[in-house]
C-alpha cells in the first residue's frame, strides 16, 4: 500500500473542508427552538450549539439563572434568544410557552424537552412529594409540551418537529 503524503497546508485545508461539511449537514437558519431548561447544563448546550447551527432560540426556565450568560453565548452567534420563567408542572403552563413563544419568535420549528430533575434519596426516606415532582417535570411536562407544540404545528403545517425528548440530569 503507497504511503499518502500531505503537506501542513493540505491537512488544514482539508480540516477545513471537514469542519464545513459537519456544519452544512446541521444547518439551522431560519428556524425557531424551544429548549426547556436551556439556561443551564446540558440544556444551554443544546441551545448554543443549536444557535451556532442558525437558530433562533425560546428557553422556558424555572428561574432565572443564567440568563445573561446564556443570552451573551447565543447573541454572540448572532441569534436571537427570549427567555420565560415558568413552571412546567403547573396546568396551563405547556400553553402558555407556545403562546409566549410564537409571540417572541413567530413560530415554532424544534422542540427540546430538556428540562428535568431527579432526588436522590434511599428508598426508605423517599417522599411521594418529591416522587411526584419528579414525574410531573420528566414525564407529565414532556408530554403536554410536545401535545402544544404539536397543535400549533398542525395550524402551522410548515416543516417537521423534532423532538429530542427529556434528558434527566
Amino acid at each position: 500500500m503507497a504511503e499518502i503524503h500531505q503537506t501542513k497546508e493540505e491537512i488544514r485545508k482539508h480540516e477545513q473542508e471537514l469542519d464545513h461539511f459537519k456544519m452544512s449537514q446541521f444547518n439551522l437558519a431560519g428556524k425557531v427552538a424551544i429548549v426547556t431548561g436551556g439556561n443551564t447544563g446540558l440544556g444551554q448546550g443544546y441551545a448554543v450549539a443549536m444557535a451556532e447551527a442558525g437558530a433562533d432560540i425560546f428557553i422556558p426556565t424555572f428561574g432565572k439563572a443564567e440568563w445573561d450568560n446564556t443570552r451573551r453565548l447565543i447573541e454572540k452567534r448572532g441569534r436571537k434568544v427570549a427567555f420565560m420563567d415558568v413552571n412546567l408542572t403547573a396546568p396551563g403552563s405547556a400553553e402558555a410557552v407556545v403562546a409566549e413563544a410564537i409571540k417572541q419568535m413567530g413560530h415554532i420549528d424544534i422542540l427540546v424537552n430538556n428540562a428535568g430533575m431527579i432526588r436522590r434519596n434511599p428508598l426508605l426516606e423517599s417522599k411521594d412529594k418529591d416522587w411526584d415532582q419528579v414525574i410531573a417535570i420528566n414525564l407529565s411536562s414532556v408530554y403536554h409540551l410536545s401535545l402544544a407544540v404539536s397543535k400549533e404545528y398542525a395550524k402551522q403545517r410548515s416543516g417537521k418537529i423534532i423532538n429530542i425528548g427529556s434528558m434527566l440530569s
